[in-house]
């Protein structure tokens, strides 16, 4: 049996804002946004159109929920993010505004450099050797 992930979830605050954070200043794209229903909406968005793994962005609903926001993963590294041109990458995402930590420096196995989306959510940005 093979394995892979095909979507992640982040809880938000408001889809639209977070949409918007994440098309205009990460560069990631509208996989689909659809609605269920009343107060029921389906937005996915990836890096890029083929990614294999989507993120929905849900908006938190109950007060459980809400109190997740931006501390999905404990105040850690949510997600790691694979690229091929850190460099690049840093200063477009600096460029855009997003709040990064620091600068790509060397870690095990390559590069890398922290950030985080509107709601505190950390990632981290990483370059192979």
């Amino acid at each position: 049996m093979i394995l892979k992930a095909a979507q992640l979830t982040i809880l938000v605050k408001d889809q639209e804002e977070a949409k918007q954070f994440y098309t205009e200043r990460l560069g990631f794209v509208v996989i689909s946004d659809m609605e269920f229903g009343p107060g029921s909406r389906y937005l996915a968005v990836a890096p890029r159109e083929s990614n294999e793994t989507l993120f929905e962005l849900v908006k938190a609903d109950t007060p459980d929920q809400r109190a997740l926001i931006g501390k999905q993963s404990a105040n850690q590294v949510l997600i790691m993010f694979e690229t091929d041109d850190i460099e690049g990458d840093y200063f477009e995402m600096k460029e855009r505004g997003v709040v990064l930590h620091g600068e790509p420096t060397l870690v095990p196995g390559g590069k890398g450099v922290g950030f985080e989306d509107l709601y505190g959510n950390q990632f981290d940005l990483f370059q192979a050797e």
